[in-house]
């Protein structure tokens, strides 16, 4: 098997690629609906942490950080043909995304069905079992 060929130049046509692939869209819009979702959330009342800047400075940092890891890692793994890892890299965190916007949505009084509860529920559950483990 012949070795896999890389370049810069690979990684900057995958990258152009990127634009049109769905689930780093679908990954972009999580970033941002998570984004404003927690800074609604921040103004509800039933809040338990209320707008700060040093708060949001550090949620802004850290979602600035993933889409920079996202958006660097994904070309790289695409052009080394690891195509089916840099997916789901990309689906693990439209999946935390969006745990953490129906969180928000329901700390802000919105109804969350029952069956979705319980399911992120555990799965919080057990990833906090799982770094508890570590």
């Amino acid at each position: 098997m012949p070795p896999v060929p890389f370049g810069w130049g690979l990684v900057l046509q995958s990258s152009a690629k990127m634009v049109n692939n769905p689930v780093v869209e679908v990954f972009l819009w999580a970033v941002m609906a998570d984004l404003l979702t927690g800074i609604v959330k921040s103004f509800s009342h039933r809040s338990k942490v209320k707008a700060d800047s040093s708060v949001g400075l550090y949620g802004i940092a850290k979602h600035l950080l993933i889409m920079l890891l996202v958006l660097t890692i994904y070309p790289i793994l695409d052009v080394l043909q690891f195509d089916s890892i840099s997916n789901a890299v990309v689906l693990f965190y439209i999946a935390e995304y969006a745990i953490s916007i129906i969180e928000n949505l329901e700390v802000m009084g919105f109804p969350i069905p029952e069956f979705l509860k319980t399911r992120f529920e555990k799965m919080a559950e057990n990833a906090g079992k799982e770094r508890d483990d570590k």
